[in-house]
């Protein structure tokens, strides 16, 4: 069947639409990427960090997600219909950015109409059975006056421990151009989870790994407890820039609404490979969030040097609902074979309601002066409330007031060596108190981290060379000894950055990387022996190597090569567990041809090349099967 569909998608491009300029089909995250510090392009991402990572941190909770550069409360991710791609900014990359936070950015770019309007069709297929086909469409109308894209696709994902994902995605942009110094840009989309199977957590029984399964493509898990429901993103981003003013408004709306919350996992795990296999069931949840960006600058040119002056303001109004579900134990199994357990009937209970209104009013300075360098100054002030209201409890409540500020600069030694510095102080969201702790459902007050990071770059020919240090520091919250969740210490991850990135020769790209941690746990969990200093899921380094080759002797082909290496990580609060470091690495090859005028990419690609097996880790102490040797085969076509 399979078959049958692709030869009729290859047929069937050259008579679509009149030829253009490849977009989509050129996709190449290797060839765009500035740094290793991580970028995506369409569905391929590489690089040192991912957008839930960065420096040992989310840049989730600290604030830092951004599309098209100004801040959004996100509560689901964008889809490939809205956006082309992301990159992760740290380090120098980060210096031009208003009010950062500690961690980095992850930036999110909306897709835009090409100079000549493409429309695009993707269809994929992945050795598990998975399979995705999308179009993403453009029009540029009313003699350029306004810009649209849009997009559909349905893409079916089977993961290698045997679960899938069933979804359909729409999204698209309206962008309007009356001038050229007005931009005003609207923007949504949508994804709604068909049938979306829960990964399998393992917890052990002791201080140890579980036992891999015999078989890992498996799932061992119950067809029932998956999720379902409807996720979206909405936006309206204006800007007014004439001359040396300028002034940017984003307004966002970000919804997920499952129908059904739900999880499993195995408990008590032992090294004969049988366990507690247990599962939970809730009720629909909804977490709804509106925030807004908006900035008013003025810029005095004197000379050589440029003076901007930002006053801005940020807001959001989140409103979540959650809990109010069952936990369902039932009894030992053997985890790499356990039974299948009809669906419980089951009486949800209410809901936990949250809500968090912040404005946030700062101030930021940037000098830019030709071939001296750059000085960015920022602070801040935030009126922060929090409040949470669970189902028999009294409201908790939390409320803040922190100012915080920042100061970044780079110094240009010579046209092809920089140094910079920077402080950054910011402000996240601590975790509630769990249902075990004696002050559960407790919201304790906002947290305030701090980073400092310094580094050079040099321009070595067309290689760019970065390296970096930094340092940062949150506090770290658990249950002490007295059974309340608290503060309990802090956690500081020091650490050292490398970056090469950029053509060698003409045929091969070069974009390499390495990160080298130093985390440290300290307080009073750590003094009493309980916790190990060193904390959970972190390793003590990463290093990352992808390469893009083209050969002048072959036209129209290319072929990549992708090493990801990671250290061993701590797997548990003593400090009694740990990950063997992990190498993973990934071919692929592209050919691009053109079919009666229209662009066409064939791309094949396999990851986990040497199946790889073992765990990965996360904070809470559960652990998950790493994912086995994958093939993947797209086609693209650009009319």
């Amino acid at each position: 069947m399979m078959i049958r569909i692709w030869l009729a998608f290859i047929g069937a491009c050259p008579f679509l639409i009149t030829p253009a300029l490849a977009q989509r089909a050129a996709e190449n995250v290797v060839r765009s990427a500035d740094d290793a510090f991580g970028a995506s392009v369409g569905d391929e991402e590489i690089g040192l960090y991912g957008s839930d990572d960065v420096r040992g941190f989310s840049p989730i909770s600290a604030g830092n997600i951004r599309v098209e550069g100004l801040t959004i409360d996100r509560q689901t991710g964008f889809t490939d219909r809205l956006v082309s791609s992301s990159t992760i900014r740290a380090g120098l990359a980060a210096q031009g950015y208003l009010l950062p936070a500690p961690t980095g950015i992850v930036d999110f770019s909306l897709r835009r109409v090409a100079d000549t309007p493409v429309q695009s069709f993707i269809a994929g297929y992945g050795d598990f059975g998975g399979y995705s086909f999308a179009a993403d469409l453009q029009a540029r109308l009313l003699q350029g006056l306004v810009e649209t894209t849009i997009g559909a696709g349905y893409e079916r994902n089977n993961s290698g421990n045997g679960t899938r994902d069933l979804a359909w995605t729409l999204g698209g942009t309206l962008r309007v151009l009356p001038s050229d110094h007005v931009d005003l840009t609207v923007f949504g989309d949508y994804r709604r989870d068909i049938a979306d199977q829960r990964w399998v957590g393992y917890f052990p029984a002791g201080s140890f790994e579980p036992p891999l399964p015999s078989n890992i493509r498996k799932d061992v898990g119950q067809p029932w407890v998956e999720q379902s429901g409807d996720n979206y993103n909405l936006g309206v981003i204006a800007r007014y820039a004439p001359s040396i003013a300028a002034i940017e408004v984003g307004i966002f709306r970000s919804v997920s609404d499952p129908d059904l919350q739900a999880g499993q996992f195995f408990t008590d795990v032992a090294l004969d490979g049988t366990g507690d296999y247990r599962a939970f069931l809730g009720p629909g949840s909804n977490f709804a969030s509106t925030s807004m960006e908006a900035r008013a600058a003025r810029s005095l040119i004197e000379n050589n040097r440029q003076h901007t002056l930002t006053l801005n303001v940020r807001a959001r109004d989140r409103e979540q609902e959650y809990d109010g579900g069952v936990d369902f134990n039932f009894g030992s199994v053997d985890t790499g074979n356990p039974p299948l357990f009809p669906k419980p009937n089951v009486s949800f209970g209410e809901l936990t309601r949250e809500s968090v209104e912040q404005v946030t009013l700062g101030l930021g300075y940037q000098l830019q002066w030709a071939s001296r360098g750059e000085l960015n100054l920022g602070i801040q002030t935030t009126d922060y409330s929090r409040r949470i209201e669970t189902p028999g409890d009294a409201p908790l409540q939390a409320d803040a007031d922190p100012t915080l500020y920042n100061a970044m600069a780079a110094i240009d030694l010579t046209p092809r060596f920089v140094v910079y510095g920077g402080y950054v102080r910011g402000f996240e969201e601590g975790p509630v108190a769990p249902s075990v702790a004696l002050n559960r459902n407790e919201a304790p007050p906002a947290i305030e981290t701090t980073q400092v990071d310094a580094g050079l770059r040099l321009l070595m020919g067309r290689i760019t060379a970065v390296a970096g240090v930094f340092e940062i520091e949150k506090p770290f919250f658990s249950l002490g000894s007295d059974n309340f969740f608290k503060e309990t210490g802090t956690v500081v991850n020091k650490g050292v950055e490398l970056s090469l990135a950029g053509p060698v020769t003409d045929e091969l790209q070069l974009v390499a990387g390495a990160v080298f941690f130093d985390p440290e746990l300290s307080g009073e969990l750590v003094s009493s022996g309980e916790f190990s200093s060193d904390p959970i899921a972190f390793g003590d380094r990463a290093v990352s190597l992808d390469i893009d080759y083209r050969p002048s002797w072959a036209p129209g082909w290319s072929g990549d090569l992708s090493v990801f290496h990671f250290g061993p990580q701590n797997a548990d609060t003593a400090g009694l567990v740990t990950i063997d470091a992990r190498t993973l690495i990934s071919i692929g090859t592209r050919k691009q041809m053109t079919v009666r005028g229209s662009t066409v990419v064939l791309r094949a690609r396999v990851d986990n090349v040497l199946n790889a097996e073992g765990w990965d880790v996360f904070g809470s102490g559960s652990f998950f099967l790493q994912q086995p040797r994958t093939f993947v085969l797209s086609l693209r076509s650009d009319l």
